[in-house]
Formats: C-alpha cells, sequence, structure tokens
C-alpha cells in the first residue's frame, strides 16, 4: 500500500512536468483526447472512493434498523428498459469546486435512483464542472426524472443527447455510480470526440491546452434536428420566447 502511494505521487509529478513540457509541442489530437480522458478516470476513481467512505457509515446504520428482505424481494433491473444520456455543466460558487459540488449530487442521487428503480452512471469533468450522465430504466419514471433535473438551478446548459429503448440495461443495480466500465469512458469519449468534431478541429493541429475541450460548444451526438422535442424535454427558443 505504502508502495503504491509513493509511486503513485512519483507518476501525478512525472505528468505534472510532462504536459507542462510537452503538451502543446508534441500531443496531436487523438493523443491528447486520451490523456484527458485517463486522467478524468483517474479523477472519477478518488470521487468514487470518497462516496463509499462518506456512505458507509450512513449505510451501517440503516442495515440496523431495517428488516432484512429474503432475495427473492430484492427487485432488479428489468429485461428492457429505457436510456437516456444528457450533457450540462455545474454552476460552481467561487469558493468551491467541482468535486465539491458533485459529491452531494451524487449522494442523493444514488439513494433517490435506489427508489425510483433508476440506474445509471455519472462523468464531472474536475476542472469546469461539465456532466455526461446515463440514466436507464422505465420510461416514465426516466421522463419524470430529466424533467427535474433539466429544472436543477445547479447546473446549466442541459441537453439530451441520446435516449434509447434496451432489451437490457447496462447497470445490474439501481442508483448512481461515476464513470467506471470501458462502456461508460466509450460513451465519455463518443461525446467530447463528437465535440471536437463540431468545432472542427484539425488532427494536424492538436489542441492548445485542455480547455479547448471543455469551451467547446454544446451540441447533441443524434441525428435529430435542433430543436425537435425528444420525448418532451427538448423545448425550442423560439417557442419559449413566443
Amino acid at each position: 500500500m505504502d508502495s503504491l502511494v509513493v509511486k503513485t505521487k512519483m507518476l501525478a509529478k512525472y505528468l505534472k512536468a510532462t504536459l507542462e513540457d510537452r503538451l502543446e509541442t508534441q500531443c496531436d489530437e487523438e493523443a491528447l483526447l486520451s490523456v484527458y480522458v485517463h486522467l478524468q478516470q483517474a479523477a472519477s476513481v478518488l470521487m468514487d472512493q470518497q462516496i463509499r467512505r462518506e456512505t458507509k457509515a450512513k449505510e451501517d446504520c440503516k442495515r440496523k434498523h431495517a428488516p432484512v428482505l429474503p432475495t427473492s424481494s430484492l427487485a432488479l433491473p428489468p429485461k428492457v428498459c429505457f436510456r437516456i444520456t444528457y450533457q450540462s455543466t455545474l454552476v460552481i460558487p467561487e469558493d468551491k469546486t467541482a468535486v465539491n459540488c458533485i459529491i452531494p449530487i451524487v449522494n442523493h442521487a444514488t439513494e433517490n435512483n435506489q427508489k425510483l428503480k433508476i440506474g445509471g452512471m455519472l462523468f464531472c469533468d474536475v476542472i469546469d464542472g461539465k456532466i455526461i450522465q446515463v440514466l436507464e430504466g422505465d420510461k416514465t419514471t426516466i421522463l419524470q426524472l430529466v424533467s427535474k433535473i433539466q429544472d436543477d438551478p445547479r447546473h446549466k446548459d442541459f441537453e439530451v443527447l441520446e435516449e434509447e429503448t434496451a432489451r437490457e440495461c447496462k447497470y445490474v443495480s439501481w442508483g448512481m455510480q461515476f464513470a467506471q466500465s470501458s462502456g461508460d469512458w466509450d460513451t465519455v469519449t463518443k461525446v467530447i470526440r463528437e465535440q471536437q468534431r463540431k468545432k472542427g478541429l484539425s488532427r494536424a493541429k492538436g489542441f492548445g491546452s485542455f480547455n479547448d475541450l471543455t469551451d467547446i460548444p454544446l451540441s447533441g451526438i443524434t441525428r435529430m434536428k435542433k430543436g425537435r422535442p425528444l420525448s418532451g424535454l427538448l423545448i425550442s427558443k423560439e417557442k419559449e420566447e413566443s
């Protein structure tokens, strides 16, 4: 354990020095995207560990007072489920960080989604608070929850990216977790890559900084026309203004 801590700190120092020296001169677009995603993966692991520590005591307390349910009565994800993916940006107060803001949100979502029998994953950019979230479960329940999320003042620039009905759920239990599996990170990478394409960045040129990844205008990854409703969630600005 101590050896891993030492090696991790040394690796962090190496990455810091290397990124400062070579980021702009030796990283093309795909290389930089890979570095960015892997660093965000590391940050997600750390946030996940923080969530586990903060919730363990609460869960232990609940177990002491809750009746033990037989295995047959425990609900399992359905074979057919509705899945929706959206992105937004956290509203971060000056005295807080993205991590400070997202931890309590995920804690609440984990408990609430278990009650609603909703599963999913969440990606949070620890630098600027960009959010990519996947929710899955009963369609009516999902749409009701997303409608509430859309109006939540703790984030902005809400946009539905994709919705689908799947034969099986990706997530084997109810609740919420940070992006963990290769499938989760494929989703995150897909969204970021599409944003890069929309902005028209050249592979040969590469990025000037990590900010180029987070200052990209938001746009959907589906073929649907802008302003067209997705299950009644997206409303064109023209209609709102009228």
